[in-house]
């Protein structure tokens, strides 16, 4: 059955108040008096996070809900959404469960399993959201996975501070992630002292995956090398957090200069503005203005090449992005619009 706060043993009711209070006071969102739903696959991270979310929310004025998606990928998957089943029932938490064809759905969109995986549990958390009312969705995402996210990141080309790893708060998709700074070996040792048994996927192990690769192979050498290396992950999320804040809020302070884009589609940067921003912020400021014109990544060369003209004062240069989208240096600052190319094509 599921124990009570105060019949744990300090340490661990300590942890599981720790867990509530790093994401009030880091993340900024106090789940403990919101209603939550714990994308809970059986595993230990999500196991362990439901838990605690079941014994810290009713002591508040939270709820607590779970949601469990079988990928169809492992002919033993039904298992760990029994297992799910059974611990909800237990615990008196109610559960919404699917099973979805994952394999069929990466065949039909031309993309890899972890992806749309990764797809299908984000639109099976996004409805139950939506139908249930839920203000929150709980991840159960731990230290062990930044570490992989930041080496799957680097191995990218990933640049700062997007390096730092995923966020632990994503307000527009209502996402949190209160064990991101939580080693998977303390959530395994939590289960164990609680005497609550978890579910492990053989499919963690194979070494088709990225994430795996990460998992089996890297991370064990950093370890060695360094066996303090997960506190380097958490310090490394930890800068890159503060420093996107500075620098979000420096790239809206500039943007707010700036006049709305024309009729004509055009958004120009001035260059009063460009010449008192230093190149971190240009840099950031350029990407910022392609994404008001729509979908589209700007990838980091182009950026940096943009910034080399702008720099030289290329003055009728022309710079295409992703998205149709083109940017073009003139006397009066850089142009940005979308480019119609059945226009340009006559």
């Amino acid at each position: 059955m599921l124990p009570k706060l105060q019949e744990l043993p300090p340490k661990w009711a300590r942890f599981c108040l720790g867990v509530g209070s790093f994401a009030a006071q880091e993340l900024g969102l106090d789940f403990r008096n919101a209603t939550c739903l714990v994308a809970c696959s059986g595993g230990a991270d999500s196991t362990a996070l439901l838990l605690i979310a079941a014994l810290l929310c009713p002591m508040h004025s939270g709820r607590v809900m779970a949601a469990h998606l079988d990928h169809g990928l492992r002919d033993d998957s039904s298992q760990d959404a029994r297992f799910v089943a059974e611990l909800c029932e237990k615990w008196n938490i109610p559960l919404a469960s699917e099973r979805q064809d994952v394999a069929a759905l990466a065949t039909e969109r031309g993309i890899g399993l972890e992806e749309a995986g990764r797809l299908a549990r984000y639109d099976l958390l996004e409805r139950v959201r939506a139908r249930t009312g839920a203000e929150i969705i709980l991840l159960g995402h731990q230290l062990n996975d930044l570490a992989e996210d930041q080496l799957m990141r680097l191995t990218r080309g990933g640049g700062w501070p997007a390096l730092g790893g995923m966020v632990g708060f994503d307000a527009s998709r209502r996402l949190l992630r209160p064990l991101l700074l939580t080693p998977r070996a303390i959530l395994e040792e939590f289960l164990t002292i609680s005497g609550v048994p978890w579910c492990t996927d053989a499919s963690n192990f194979e070494g088709s995956y990225m994430r795996n690769r990460m998992r089996q192979e890297l991370v064990p050498v950093l370890l060695r090398e360094n066996p303090a290396y997960l506190d380097s992950v958490s310090r490394l999320w930890r800068q890159a957090r503060l420093d996107e804040i500075h620098w979000q809020a420096e790239t809206e302070r500039v943007l707010a200069q700036l006049p709305c884009v024309s009729h004509n589609g055009t958004l120009l940067l001035s260059a009063e503005v460009l010449n008192l921003c230093p190149a971190p912020l240009r840099l950031r400021v350029y990407k910022a203005a392609l994404e008001t014109l729509g979908p589209g990544q700007a990838l980091s060369d182009g950026l940096f090449r943009l910034d080399e003209l702008w720099r030289v004062r290329a003055t009728g240069k022309k710079l295409r992005f992703p998205g149709d989208k083109e940017a073009r240096v003139t006397q009066s600052g850089i142009a940005f619009q979308v480019i119609d190319r059945k226009k340009e094509c006559g």
